[in-house]
């Protein structure tokens, strides 16, 4: 009951900022102070959850409140001491407080980001020591803690003001839509639309997932949440559990790359980059579009494969009963892109009047859908409680963007790696592809990213990509490392559920997913992918761009009207890597050759990849 009190009002403090604004070193203490007491209340040692609070519990909760409390009544007298060296108890207590920050990512996250915290600070501490371009002069450990603490360049710097404004409003949004019943809605009219057509179940697990994806900002969450009910459908339905377990991984990562709300990523990018959330929303929009138009396409080559019909229609949800029970929950996404694109008022306060919307638009759905004060209350604890391991992680992500920051290791590391590159722009991209895979492995995208955004973005920048374009590069391979082997973290809560082998399931979902694994290289070398430019380079870079991941789903599927000889197969390999890569010769090229394919294998190709692509029953 306490852990749910306070929860509850860290989440009408955090609406309160939203509509009302503070000074940004008490938003941010409060907002970093309330959900390290939630961790250390709610979190056991072991890292579980505890029905019951340990007495050390309440001994660290007390701690965090002091020390949250002294640095929001000194830190308006420390400005005018910038650079000065702080007296032996602040250095005590700013001692502790990253010791806290540490401890409460290692229980809501595991080792590896805590982990890389200490080797930063070992790094600005010991960094003479080490060789080559990586040494710097030591600093002090009372200028590192000294630095981390009662400033806003550490532990209360950006990423925890971009955690405190815009990031828990956004997740508080989907979980007050969750607890109005919204993740039904969205399933429902899921199974309505697809259900019935070939791979239908598979189809359904696409959309259900990218909708819920959207509100849950976690991979491995949307797994756990849609998973238990499209998963034993698709399996039910004739699917081998392995594949049902990947498409289910994969439809919930895209989840994090579908724009309005997409993951908590999105808004360190908007700070960073100094550009709007719309703008970011849009460059995102087409890249997200073509990931689901892949996945859809290798869904339905592997029904065609397996002759596979759909569900019957009296199985499934009517769809105008379905949009009828639910259509108001449609209303609160309405009202934050009306606030965002038309009102142009801040995202905070965007997420604010959506979020509010939420309750007052369940009354238009009568008695049996109106929100309950106990529903409120639930959709408010749950924002909170599922903010915590994002708090976590961009409160001690603020020591480690401050450790680089001071060193100058983000520089260095930027010229390292184009010299390792040798200015090879391509070269680049695969290294930094395998470093985001690496370390997304380990860490959730969010962690990640702030790490890689700081050491290898600037080295993308300086060859000459799009800055916007090589945020998001590091972001979506961030984020699809939980799909990668070996680690898989969302493979594997997915084959779980399916009872599949775990490293099959992973490695399924790779080949399901690679039309990602090609997306940024695509928005990289043509910006037109996200929308920048002319019309008339969009239009082409979408007509092109469809028709290359068409290509490659029937090379990856060894499926076009039949199976694929080898060098067929090839052939089409080449088609799609022709459209893929930007360039009009090389367009015209990759078309010539996907429609003499397309042409000698089955006549109707067109028709049956249009018209018949919804159709009931399969085309064998």
């Amino acid at each position: 009951m306490l852990v749910r009190v306070i929860a509850v009002a860290m989440s009408l403090y955090q609406l309160y900022t939203g509509i009302f604004q503070l000074t940004a070193m008490n938003q941010r203490v409060t907002h970093v102070s309330f959900a390290l007491v939630l961790i250390f209340l709610y979190y056991g040692f072991d890292q579980q959850k505890k029905q019951k609070i340990a007495w050390h519990g309440y001994l660290v909760a007390g701690t965090v409140l002091a020390l949250g409390g002294y640095v929001l009544a000194t830190w308006f007298k420390k400005i005018g001491a910038c650079g000065m060296c702080p007296p032996w108890y602040e250095l005590a207590m700013g001692t502790v407080f990253i010791l806290l920050c540490i401890e409460a990512a290692r229980r809501t996250l595991g080792w590896v980001f805590p982990i890389i915290a200490v080797v930063s600070m070992i790094y600005a501490r010991f960094g003479e020591m080490l060789p080559g371009i990586l040494a710097h002069k030591n600093y002090p450990f009372e200028r590192i803690v000294g630095n981390m603490f009662i400033t806003t360049d550490g532990i209360f710097g950006m990423l925890a003001g971009i955690s405190a404004t815009y990031i828990f409003l956004f997740i508080l949004f989907g979980a007050m839509l969750r607890a109005a019943g919204g993740g039904e809605f969205f399933i429902n009219l899921s199974f309505s639309l697809f259900g019935h057509v070939r791979g239908g179940p598979a189809k359904i697990a696409v959309v259900a997932s990218s909708l819920f994806g959207m509100l849950s900002g976690s991979g491995t969450a949307n797994v756990a949440g849609t998973g238990q009910i499209t998963i034993p459908l698709m399996k039910r339905s004739g699917y081998e559990s392995h594949f049902a377990g990947a498409v289910e991984t994969v439809s919930s990562a895209g989840g994090l790359l579908m724009p309005p709300i997409m993951g908590s990523a999105v808004f360190i990018i908007m700070e960073v980059l100094g550009v709007n959330y719309v703008t970011i929303m849009k460059a995102a929009g087409l890249t997200a579009v073509l990931y689901y138009v892949g996945l859809f396409l290798m869904i339905d080559l592997e029904a065609q494969k397996m002759g596979m019909v759909g569900l019957p229609k009296e199985d499934l949800p009517d769809l105008k009963e379905a949009f009828k029970n639910g259509w108001f929950f449609l209303i609160p996404i309405f009202v934050l892109i009306f606030f965002l694109v038309y009102s142009k008022v801040s995202v905070t306060r965007a997420a604010f009047w959506a979020t509010i919307a939420i309750p007052l638009a369940s009354f238009l759905g009568g008695a049996k859908h109106r929100m309950s004060p106990r529903q409120i209350l639930q959709g408010l604890e749950d924002g909170a409680m599922t903010a915590l391991p994002v708090v976590a992680i961009l409160s001690l992500g603020g020591v480690v963007l401050g450790m680089i920051t001071l060193t100058g290791l983000g520089l260095m590391m930027s010229g390292l790696l184009i010299k390792m590159s040798g200015g090879s722009l391509f070269v680049l991209l695969l290294l930094t592809m395998v470093a985001s895979i690496i370390l997304g492995m380990g860490v959730p995208p969010v962690a990640a990213y702030i790490v890689l955004a700081i050491l290898v973005v600037p080295a993308l920048i300086r060859l000459g990509v799009y800055p916007l374009a090589a945020h998001l590069f590091v972001f979506y391979f961030a984020t699809i490392a939980g799909i990668t082997p070996p680690m898989a973290p969302d493979a594997f809560v997915a084959a779980g559920i399916a009872g599949a082998p775990m490293m099959r399931t992973a490695f399924t979902a790779c080949r399901l997913a690679l039309v990602i694994f090609i997306i940024p290289y695509m928005f990289v070398y043509n910006n037109a992918l996200l929308l920048v430019g002319s019309l008339d380079q969009i239009l082409q870079v979408c007509v092109t761009a469809f028709f290359g991941v068409l290509a490659l789903a029937c090379a990856a599927q060894n499926y076009l009207g039949g199976p694929l000889t080898l060098l067929t197969r090839l052939i089409m390999f080449v088609g799609a890597g022709c459209l893929i890569f930007p360039g009009w010769k090389t367009d015209l090229i990759g078309l010539a050759i996907v429609s003499v394919m397309f042409a000698i294998r089955i006549p109707d190709t067109l028709h049956r990849y249009t018209i018949g692509l919804f159709r009931r029953k399969a085309s064998v």
